[in-house]
């Protein structure tokens, strides 16, 4: 950890060794810091190979990257790119500039900085940093720096935490814009919890649509009915499982949500034209 004070000035920086279990992860932290500066204080040009976000906690910055610029105030968030020249300038004004940078890397962070609203032709976003989200940048340096397993999991958490305060919510109007929208969800929605007995009714109560109709919607634009969907799903899961595992027919009925082993063989013998155990049999003298 470097650190550096002045009656005007503060500037702090941690750098971090990523561990085998970050590195299985989505994401990791690579170094983190924050600076309180006055007019005079000049930041080097930098270019990187990782994600830095930039969070304006007062004052004013002037972040210039390739040829492009843009003057970013108290709760706007610029983020540097991998492989693109940055520089920042702090802008005089009334209140010393304070910034705190995290970066990171990792495979989810494109995905996750572009649900926040980056884009590497408009890197930045106005008026994100909330109260909420101010404590949590601020609670990043509350602890003694640590690479320790415990220290590199709560960091982690701690930038999840950050990108679900800067991602929008979802409004109503959104959720409900039409089947273009809550045709992709319901399907998620299926493929994520089909193995949990779930129902129409409560893929239609997901998407806040009336049963009725989204069965009506479903099946013009899929081909098949909802009810269709989760039972394909159900049944390609069982083939799989009756000719992979060993696991009993019982058990690979309760692992699909059936209630007993009745409903799920009767299910299966309809949708394959033969039993579980018939399909297992033939599997195993072939």
């Amino acid at each position: 950890m470097g650190k550096r004070q002045h009656p005007v000035k503060y500037e702090e920086t941690r750098h971090y060794v990523v561990n085998e279990l970050a590195l299985n992860g989505g994401l990791w932290p690579v170094r983190m810091g924050r600076i309180k500066a006055g007019s005079d204080y000049r930041f080097p040009q930098r270019m990187i190979d990782y994600y830095a976000l930039h969070f304006v906690m007062n004052g004013k910055v002037r972040h210039r990257y390739g040829d492009q610029q843009i003057e970013l105030a108290k709760g706007d968030v610029f983020c540097a790119y991998p492989g693109v020249v940055y520089h920042h300038f702090i802008v005089p004004s009334d209140q010393p500039l304070e910034m705190i940078w995290v970066s990171i890397d990792g495979g989810q962070t494109p995905q996750l900085l572009g649900k926040a609203g980056f884009r590497p032709s408009a890197p930045y976003v106005a008026d994100v940093i909330g109260k909420e989200l101010e404590t949590s940048l601020i609670h990043l340096f509350s602890q003694q720096e640590d690479n320790g397993d415990r220290r590199q999991v709560e960091l982690i958490a701690a930038i999840y935490r950050i990108f679900g305060l800067m991602i929008p919510q979802e409004s109503t109007d959104k959720l409900g814009a039409g089947p273009a929208v809550w045709i992709p969800r319901s399907i998620e929605y299926m493929n994520m919890h089909y193995t949990e007995n779930i129902n129409v009714q409560d893929v239609a109560a997901y998407i806040s649509v009336h049963r009725a109709y989204f069965s009506k919607i479903f099946a013009e634009q899929t081909g098949m009915t909802p009810i269709q969907y989760l039972q394909k799903l159900r049944m390609e899961r069982a083939l799989q499982l009756l000719q992979q595992t060993q696991h009993s027919v019982t058990e690979i009925a309760m692992a699909l949500g059936y209630p007993d082993l009745y409903s799920f063989s009767r299910a299966f013998s309809k949708h394959y034209a033969a039993s579980p155990s018939k399909l297992r049999e033939n599997e195993d003298t072939t």
